[in-house]
């Protein structure tokens, strides 16, 4: 791969679609640029990952914080939401480019760089997918449904494909209660109970 040239397509890709995005309309493509913004989002997801395989920690989480989804998805409430559930403080700055530096000092000093990074990496995984609207709601909410119609050994094989990202967004979608902390066991063991309770219940209301 040629990732240099992928850099190119997607920057010509990102300024033709600038300029026509008025002007688009059609289920067609409504579809498609929601995978491509899905397919973008998991690459994003894999970049990251392998920048802090390379790079200290504290260097990994000032990369994120300037990243394009820092500039999309990061809000002042979030950052002190992630400075108390990961180290337990208080932000005081109520500006936010003082506020991401005062998260970086706090988050250094309590030597919690890797747990920051992947504190934002989730929250902007799932604002991405919050975005895609209604119809990928509506969607996942069905298959919701069908992962209580499963079999056990349907629903393990199932489970044991998807990301613990994608399972986020099956909970959060239909009410499930998770923190960041919630293991991909776990939150597997919420969305299966809930799941046969929901196909439960469709059943009823369908006789």
């Amino acid at each position: 791969m040629n990732y240099t040239e992928l850099a190119g397509q997607l920057t010509h890709l990102g300024e033709r679609l600038s300029k026509q995005a008025p002007k688009l309309e059609g289920d067609k493509l409504g579809k498609a640029a929601s995978r491509l913004e899905a397919s973008v989002a998991r690459f994003e997801e894999q970049l990251e990952s392998y920048m802090a395989s390379r790079k200290s920690g504290e260097l990994h989480l000032e990369i994120l914080l300037r990243s394009p989804s820092s500039r999309k998805h990061l809000t002042l409430p979030l950052l002190k939401r992630g400075l108390k559930e990961i180290a337990g403080k208080r932000l005081k700055a109520e500006d936010l480019a003082a506020a991401k530096r005062e998260f970086v000092e706090l988050i250094h000093a309590v030597g919690k760089q890797d747990a920051a990074s992947e504190f934002l990496r989730n929250a902007f995984s799932d604002a991405v997918h919050v975005e895609s609207g209604s119809r990928e709601k509506a969607s996942i909410q069905r298959e919701f449904i069908q992962f209580g119609q499963l079999l056990d050994e349907e629903f393990a094989k199932e489970i044991g494909s998807r990301s613990i990202g994608d399972l986020r967004r099956v909970a959060s979608v239909n009410g499930i209660r998770f923190t960041d902390k919630t293991s991909k066991p776990r939150l597997a063991t919420l969305i299966r109970r809930y799941a046969q309770r929901a196909a439960i219940n469709t059943a009823a209301v369908g006789d």
